[in-house]
């Protein structure tokens, strides 16, 4: 009935794995769980166990291959008509969440299904406190408001989706390397006009990054976008932060945001790795990295 798909890199996912083969086993349906690993250099030999356990298959690639590719991979290894995507680094708050899916597919109204996704309300250290403080504003989101804004709110870390519709709707394999792989898809999902059933079936997310790593794969993600940006992949209409520096362009002040980016890094560093990091200083700090990056052709 359903096939849960993990991508894996760098991280211990037993725990998850575990939990998932509970809830499965409480409610005997047919499933598997399949991991593919992206040439991790962590938690290798312990993760490659779980191919032990009944209904687990855990494969390890020796090169990687990105994140939108590996997600079509698992689907292509699936056996079942229902794909459950779940990142390796979160837990399913509940011990009904494989039940409430498996309810949802047995109803046959939709065909994709997003459970959203929680974090602890207890802060974690301060060299955490930005990745945390922006999943809290930014990623969870009420289920009233995902229902209004059910493409936007749509992330992968915790969604089904039947298999025949993913088959014409798959990841873009042109999206290599960290970022916006998920928007694409999810765009696509709209502009091929299938509908997405918002739910309250959310799971933890467990994998806070420190602030350093989170900052690093910001830029990393803001780099792509203007490499995707320029190839036409992803335009204005996929990315607020786009429409905005559209419009700085448009009025020739991305100069002046570069500028800021150059001048005033270190007072924003200064605000993003305290103990009361502000989204706002953090949304001004992407803006002006982008403007920066742009005019330096980089």
């Amino acid at each position: 009935m359903i096939s849960v798909l993990i991508p894996v890199y760098n991280y211990n996912v037993k725990s998850l794995v575990e939990e998932l083969l509970s809830q499965f086993n409480s409610i005997a349906i047919e499933f598997e769980i399949i991991c593919i690993d992206d040439a991790s250099s962590l938690y290798v030999e312990k993760n490659e166990k779980l191919s032990k356990l009944k209904n687990v298959d855990f494969i390890n690639l020796k090169n990687n291959i990105g994140r939108s590719k590996i997600r079509n991979l698992l689907a292509e290894k699936s056996n079942y008509d229902w794909l459950l995507f779940l990142d390796a680094d979160v837990m399913p708050k509940t011990n009904t969440f494989i039940k409430n899916y498996t309810d949802c597919i047995r109803e046959g109204v939709f065909n994709v299904f997003c459970g959203g996704i929680c974090y602890e309300e207890s802060k974690p250290p301060n060299d955490r406190l930005l990745r945390w403080a922006y999943g809290k504003k930014r990623e969870e989101i009420s289920l009233n408001t995902r229902k209004e804004y059910p493409y936007r709110y749509f992330l992968g870390a915790n969604f089904l989706i039947s298999k025949n519709t993913f088959s014409t709707t798959k990841f873009n394999e042109q999206i290599i390397k960290y970022g916006y792989e998920d928007i694409l898809f999810f765009n696509d999902l709209k502009n091929n006009d299938v509908k997405v059933n918002q739910l309250k079936n959310e799971v933890y997310h467990l994998g806070i990054e420190n602030t350093d790593v989170f900052l690093f794969k910001t830029r990393q993600a803001l780099d792509n976008l203007k490499s995707l940006n320029s190839q036409g992949i992803i335009t204005e209409k996929h990315i607020k932060i786009l429409r905005i520096y559209t419009r700085v362009k448009t009025y020739s002040i991305d100069w002046l945001f570069a500028m800021l980016y150059k001048c005033f890094n270190g007072i924003f560093l200064y605000n993003l790795k305290g103990r009361y990091p502000s989204i706002f200083v953090f949304d001004i700090y992407k803006l002006t990295y982008f403007c920066n990056i742009n005019r330096c052709r980089i």
